[in-house]
């Protein structure tokens, strides 16, 4: 029989190549294109094997910026193996970045010419073993530490019969001291008794004060002051949030206090210091502030949570402590020639003193506590254990629901408080919660089980991770929202009533206007045809402020119905565009209608955004101006943009422009209610899409929107 028949095809060759346990796999050219990977390299990539025929950096786009990528170039071009022993690697599995160490070796593959044809790649994952060499050599480093400290204290042990045997010597000068130390130790007693007594006062005065908390971002932004910030400095919380209270430091601790704060920042580190604030009064008060890192639950760094007490009685009590430290230095240096022991009597008040500013720094921990406790009870919390799916709940929650306090509730317990039609959404709220770690925020109707009344709550929630990210907790806050839903459901109303009270006579109106017009070009009336021209136009314009009004109330209770059908967004620009009543002789506007692309969403709503973002254009540009529409298309989704030669909006403008009701005002202040980007910004939100602006004062806007592709 021919060896022949013993040759193995590619296919049993690959199957060979799959059940061996060494992760392995083989590149081709320069950018390393994966030619094959058993399942082991796979299972190490947490990929499938569509990864099979990308280059490494398009299927494992995590290594941007790691040696690998680097290393691979290497062995193609010089034909070399490079490997590795405990390297660290940050892979994506299932989502997250983590650090996986591997013994790895890329290694060349050759023809008889000495040609590189492919790169034997084979990856050991060692990460057990790494974190096992490592928790070892801790282990022994702390061994060692440990032998050191009882070196140590043998040493001391020696040192301390030293001591004892110039005890005799000292006693003399102890008798000399003993009378000065015992008028000493009065004093200082006295001090201490009369610093604790004040610190009772305080802390009594404390328990009915607020502390001043505040919650910045990770850039340093303020997001959040309490109420006590509020009163202490006559600032209202938008201006706080905007200019923050730094100009209120004395000018003395100003720069060092920003200073203290900025290197904290810097470091992601906890920062405390003291300082002193102008009061609304106008008098200056100090405070003591402490500003732990407030940490995502990836771990990342998020901010700070700060709190600052009122230390202005301590600071009194510590200069008295001070005058009093001075006075015993003055002591000591008057009694140089017996300095071992007085040093001894020194070393004990000065661990009084830490001890004081240990007792300082609880009572300020305790303060802190006691006003997050004062302040979450203002609204209910609740939890719910994933793995049991029991949901554990405050007496104000259990109160509203109607619920008994003596045992746990689940799921379907609380749903039958719940309005049916929401039952869906908050399933799927939770769904995603549990499963995909998304924060929740719903509202909505609630019947007391008990009593039957009738009420909107809202709740908001989030899940908390293990390590190994799995979720251990779902909790949240829970509050009684009906007055402010009674308030919008009124008010929807009567904004429903009025718009289509107001639609019927313009409807009338509309159509006298078109019938007239007719009539005026029929007799060659120009005159009555340009008012009737400009009339019509006002009355479209009314018409679309009434329909902005009743979209609006239609919006807030979630009657705004959106149609998503395909269509081509680049015909709808073009039209939009022709039916502008934006004249040539005004404003000329260029539109690139190459950008020929098909989305999935509601055609007559999507016009509606793009009408107002001409409209806009036009209103706050002079005429001569040009506007500029542009369409363009990523990987995801399709940029539109509209740019202006107008008069620009202010950096704190932009932030609140797609606010309901916001308008801007200047000199150049155009009629409206300021609805039209509100409504725009819904739209747009609920077609899983982005709005924004870009714009400086006196330079002109440029309004974007995104739309997702299918």
């Amino acid at each position: 029989m021919s060896h022949h028949n013993y040759l193995l095809s590619n296919e049993q060759l690959l199957q060979v190549f799959n059940l061996t346990h060494t992760a392995t796999a083989i590149h081709v050219t320069e950018d390393a294109i994966i030619q094959e990977a058993n399942d082991a390299m796979l299972r190490i990539w947490g990929k499938d094997r569509r990864v099979i025929g990308k280059s490494l950096e398009e299927a494992l786009p995590e290594l941007k910026g790691q040696p690998f990528i680097d290393m691979f170039k290497a062995v193609w071009r010089e034909g070399l193996t490079i490997s590795g022993k405990d390297t660290a690697a940050d892979l994506e599995i299932e989502g997250e970045i983590s650090t996986f160490y591997f013994d790895f070796e890329y290694k060349a593959v050759k023809d008889e010419s000495g040609q590189v044809i492919c790169i034997l790649h084979t990856a050991i994952d060692v990460t057990e073993r790494f974190l096992k060499k490592e928790a070892e050599e801790r282990a022994a480093e702390k061994e060692m530490a440990l032998q050191r400290e009882q070196e140590l204290n043998e040493e001391l042990a020696a040192t301390n019969e030293e001591l004892l045997a110039t005890n005799e010597e000292l006693q003399v000068a102890q008798d000399k001291l003993s009378s000065l130390n015992n008028d000493l130790e009065e004093r200082v007693l006295k001090r201490v008794r009369e610093l604790s007594e004040s610190e009772e006062r305080f802390r009594t005065m404390a328990e009915g004060t607020d502390i001043f908390i505040a919650v910045g971002d990770e850039t340093g932004n303020a997001i959040y002051f309490n109420k006590p910030w509020v009163e202490l400095t006559g600032r209202s919380m938008n201006d706080l949030l905007e200019f923050g209270w730094a100009d209120l430091i004395h000018p003395d601790d100003r720069e060092r206090y920003v200073g203290i704060y900025l290197s904290a920042l810097a470091k992601k580190t906890p920062f405390t210091g003291e300082f002193r604030i102008l009061s609304k009064e106008g008098n200056y008060r100090w405070l003591l502030a402490n500003g732990p890192p407030r940490l995502h639950p990836d771990g990342t760094f998020a901010g700070y949570i700060s709190s600052c007490i009122d230390i202005t009685d301590r600071k009194k009590h510590q200069e008295e402590l001070q005058e009093l430290n001075e006075e015993m230095a003055a002591a000591n240096e008057e009694l140089a020639s017996t300095n071992e022991e007085l040093a001894a009597t020194n070393q004990e008040l000065a661990q009084t003193h830490s001890d004081l500013v240990a007792y300082i720094k609880k009572l300020s921990d305790s303060e802190e506590k006691l006003l997050q406790a004062i302040e979450t009870g203002k609204m209910g919390t609740w939890s719910i254990n994933p793995e049991t799916m029991e949901i554990t709940m405050s007496a104000f929650v259990r109160d509203l629901l109607g619920l008994s306090m003596e045992r746990s509730v689940n799921i379907d317990e609380v749903m039958k408080a719940v309005d049916n039609d929401y039952h869906q959404m908050l399933l799927n709220a939770l769904d995603n919660a549990l499963k995909n770690h998304v924060p929740s925020d719903t509202e909505y109707p609630i019947t007391n089980l008990i009593t039957g009344e009738e009420k909107w709550v809202k709740a908001t929630g989030k899940v908390f991770l293990d390590q190994q990210g799995n979720p251990t907790e779902y909790s949240g806050m829970f509050m009684d929202i009906t007055e402010r839903k009674l308030d919008e459901l009124r008010k929807n109303d009567f904004i429903g009533m009025v718009s289509h009270e107001l639609k019927t006579p313009l409807t009338a109106i509309n159509g006298f206007v078109q019938v007239l017009q007719r009539k005026a070009k029929n007799a060659d009336d120009d005159y009555s045809t340009n008012a009737l021209d400009k009339a019509y136009i006002q009355v479209r314009k009314m018409t679309a402020m009434i329909n902005g009004f009743l979209n609006v109330s239609r919006l807030e209770s979630g009657k705004l119905l959106v149609d998503k059908r395909p269509f081509r967004l680049d015909q709808l620009l073009q039209e939009t565009i022709d039916e502008s009543f934006i004249s040539p002789s005004t404003h000329e506007i260029n539109f690139d209608s190459s950008c020929e692309v098909t989305v999935n969403g509601d055609r007559d709503k999507i016009g509606n955004v793009i009408s107002n973002l001409l409209s806009n254009a036009h209103k706050y540009s002079a005429n001569g101006t040009n506007i500029e529409v542009n369409c363009e298309i990523t990987d995801t989704e399709v940029i539109v943009s509209v740019r202006d030669e107008g008069i620009g909006i202010s950096e704190h403008d932009a932030k609140k422009l797609f606010e309901r009701y916001y308008r801007v005002e200047t000199n150049h202040t155009i009629s409206g209610f300021g609805i039209g980007l509100y409504l725009s910004a819904e739209i747009i939100e609920r077609h899983n899409g982005r709005i924004w602006v870009e714009s400086e004062t006196g330079k002109g806007s440029v309004f974007y929107f995104t739309l997702p592709l299918s």
